[in-house]
């Protein structure tokens, strides 16, 4: 067994922290903020799960079997269906009529043609521009699921079977700097450990490891807001893949999501100033959601948001020799996204046992 502190309570190190635990490992988290759970968290507002742009859970995908192992009660989800989602320029992506449509769209789902529009903007927009053909069959056979509890409810799953098996997360812990065994922490604490693995996001674990080999991300501006009137009707988003903008109305897919109205997470990711992105993704919303200004309950604007990696990520072991593992989605797994950051989670606990112990 082996003593194991864990930087950071998001996502990757509420994972990382079961599965090391799972493993027979002691386990303490620390997470600097005030709160747990990074950018998979959200705020419940009047009901309203304000969150940090859309999250689409993949049915099946490594933080989906992962939910409905540490759940007593089986989560609520409901998925994006394709003949509710418009594609500006072409229509549904799914169409419904004429007949000939609908019969091109299936023989092109089966295949996975990407001269097909639609098949395009699913590849494009299931992955936020990563071109990702697993979550682009799993859009367009609507295998890509918003959770009724929002994810703080996700969240809050995972911190409740933490809880459970006695692993301790301490909020409030800035960790400063870090040395082979020894965490420092800004209160001048000093924590002797026997691995430590750094869940804190590339940016931090960039700060404590300045060596780190470099990684470029996909960025992103993103509305949140919860809304007295549906300026979408019945659509469960709108699409546009020339300008890297799409607005989904969470409450249109699945309507026990919140009380009433609508709950729109809209995304502008791609290159370009954070500033201008973000008045673009505005503008982007008075035309296709108009008069949404007029009908805010609550609201949530990030100027710039890291999505993902765009090419090489890290492996988990490259700071082996001091001690050191990584995880989240800009380490190296067979996934992206939060399902990546799910999967290397389990990647990094599985190398605990071939780290060297403190003598």
């Amino acid at each position: 067994m082996a003593r194991v502190l864990v930087v950071g309570a998001g996502l990757s190190g509420l994972s990382v922290a079961m599965e090391a635990s799972v493993r027979g490992h002691h386990v303490v988290v620390l997470e600097k903020r005030s709160t747990i759970g990074g950018r998979a968290s959200s705020e419940l507002r009047d009901g309203f799960p304000i969150g940090y742009g859309p999250h689409f859970l993949l049915k099946k995908g490594p933080l989906h079997q992962l939910v409905r192992k540490v759940s007593k009660v089986k989560p609520s989800v409901l998925p994006l269906r394709p003949h509710r989602l418009e594609i500006l320029g072409t229509g549904m992506m799914q169409p419904r009529k004429p007949m000939k449509d609908a019969a091109l769209f299936r023989r092109a789902v089966k295949a996975h043609d990407l001269e097909h529009p639609s098949i395009q903007n699913s590849d494009y927009f299931a992955s936020w521009g990563l071109n990702n053909e697993l979550r682009s069959r799993a859009l367009l056979n609507s295998n890509l699921l918003v959770m009724k509890e929002g994810w703080s409810g996700l969240v809050g799953r995972l911190a409740v079977t933490l809880d459970e098996v006695g692993i301790p997360i301490e909020t409030g812990a800035r960790v400063e700097k870090i040395e082979k065994h020894k965490v420092h922490l800004a209160d001048g604490r000093h924590v002797e450990t026997d691995v430590i693995i750094l869940a804190c996001g590339y940016g931090q674990a960039k700060k404590l490891i300045p060596d780190l080999p470099a990684v470029s991300f996909v960025t992103a501006s993103t509305v949140d807001v919860a809304l007295d009137a549906t300026p979408l009707g019945e659509r469960h988003g709108i699409l546009d893949v020339e300008r890297s903008m799409a607005i989904f109305d969470l409450k249109q897919i699945h309507p026990g999501i919140a009380p009433s109205g609508a709950l729109l997470s809209a995304v502008h990711f791609g290159e370009g100033k954070s500033e201008n992105r973000l008045a673009e993704l505005n503008q982007f919303m008075d035309l296709r959601a108009p008069g949404w200004k007029s009908h805010i309950l609550h609201e949530r604007q990030q100027k710039n948001v890291k999505i993902a990696p765009k090419g090489g990520r890290v492996a988990c072991n490259v700071a082996r020799k001091d001690g050191i593992l990584l995880t989240g989605a800009w380490v190296e797994s067979e996934h992206i996204l939060s399902d990546g950051a799910v999967e290397a989670s389990r990647i990094t606990a599985e190398h605990i046992n071939k780290m060297p112990l403190q003598q």
